[in-house]
C-alpha cells in the first residue's frame, strides 16, 4: 500500500506541469517505447513564453522569426514546391499571425508563390514591418477572399496562423469568414501551432471544425496536438531554440532534433 502511494506521488509530481504520453513500436511480442512527448497545458504554453522572455531576455521578434521560419520549413518537407508551389496564408491579429507573415517572406525564398490575407491587422511596428517585408518580398497581400470553393482555383496549399494558443472562444465575426475559408476550401491546410477554432486543450469542438493536414507545434505540443485530435495529420516541432532551464522547468521530454534541421517529424 505504501509503496504504491509512493508511485502515485511520483507520477503526479511528473506531470504537475506537462502530460507526457510514450509512442510504443510492436513487432511480434516486441513492444520498445519509442519516446515519450510532452504536451503543454494553456496555461504553461504561456508561462513558458513569459519565462523566455523575462528570464532568457529573447525579443518577441527573435522568437516570432524562428517560429515563421520553422513553418516555412515543415510547409516545405511536406508539400513542396514541386507539387504545391501556390500558397495562401491565413494570418490573425496575435503572435500567431505574426509567426504566418514570417514563414511568407521564407516561403517566398523557398520558391513559393504566396499570397497574404490579414484581415485584422495589429498596428504596432513589429507587425507593420513584417507586412512591409513581406511586400518588399513579393508576397501578393490580398484584401478579400473568394468562396472557399473557389480557393482551389488560386492555391495549392493554405497556411492557418489564425489563432494561437491563447484562443478563446467564440470568434469574432470579422475572422469568421477566413475560418470559414480554412474549413470549407478542400485545400490542404497546415496550422501554426493550433488549428484555428480548437480548444488548446480538449481540440475541436466539433464535426465542422478545422481538420488540418500539417500541424507544425512550436517550443512544445500542446495537448490538443495528441493523436486522438490530429489523428492522421503529419506533425512537426519547431522549437529549437529552448534553453536547457526551460526544458528542465517545465519538465519537457521532446524529440533531438536531426542534424541541422530547424523541424522534426513527430
Amino acid at each position: 500500500m505504501l509503496f504504491n502511494r509512493f508511485l502515485r506521488t511520483a507520477f503526479l509530481l511528473r506531470v504537475a506541469n506537462t502530460w507526457s504520453f510514450s509512442e510504443m513500436s510492436c513487432a511480434g511480442n516486441q513492444c520498445n517505447v519509442k519516446r515519450d512527448i510532452a504536451y503543454l497545458s494553456q496555461e504553461n504554453a504561456a508561462a513558458l513564453d513569459q519565462d523566455l522572455f523575462n528570464e532568457y531576455k529573447f525579443s518577441v521578434d527573435q522568437l516570432m522569426e524562428l517560429a515563421g521560419l520553422s513553418v516555412a520549413t515543415a510547409v516545405a518537407k511536406v508539400f513542396p514546391t514541386t507539387s504545391h508551389n501556390s500558397a495562401l496564408i491565413i494570418c490573425g491579429p496575435g503572435n500567431n499571425g505574426g509567426d504566418g507573415l514570417v514563414a511568407a517572406r521564407h516561403m517566398t525564398l523557398f520558391g513559393y508563390s504566396v499570397s497574404v490575407y490579414y484581415p485584422k491587422r495589429t498596428p504596432k511596428p513589429l507587425y507593420e514591418n513584417l507586412l512591409w517585408q513581406c511586400e518588399k518580398f513579393g508576397v501578393n497581400i490580398v484584401d478579400s477572399l473568394p468562396p472557399p470553393n473557389e480557393l482551389k482555383n488560386q492555391y495549392k496549399v493554405l497556411v492557418d496562423a489564425l489563432f494561437g494558443f491563447s484562443f478563446k472562444p467564440p470568434v469574432r465575426e470579422a475572422l469568421k469568414p477566413a475560418l470559414d475559408a480554412l474549413i470549407d476550401s478542400g485545400l490542404p491546410v497546415c496550422s501554426v501551432d493550433i488549428p484555428s477554432g480548437w480548444d488548446v486543450e480538449n481540440g475541436p469542438d466539433s464535426n465542422h471544425a478545422l481538420k488540418p493536414d500539417l500541424l507544425i507545434s512550436l517550443s512544445a505540443p500542446k495537448l490538443c496536438a495528441k493523436k486522438e485530435f490530429i489523428q492522421d495529420a503529419k506533425h512537426f516541432l519547431g522549437g529549437r531554440f529552448l534553453p536547457p532551464g526551460i526544458l528542465q522547468k517545465y519538465n519537457l521530454t521532446l524529440p533531438p532534433y536531426p542534424s541541422q534541421d530547424q523541424v522534426v517529424e513527430l
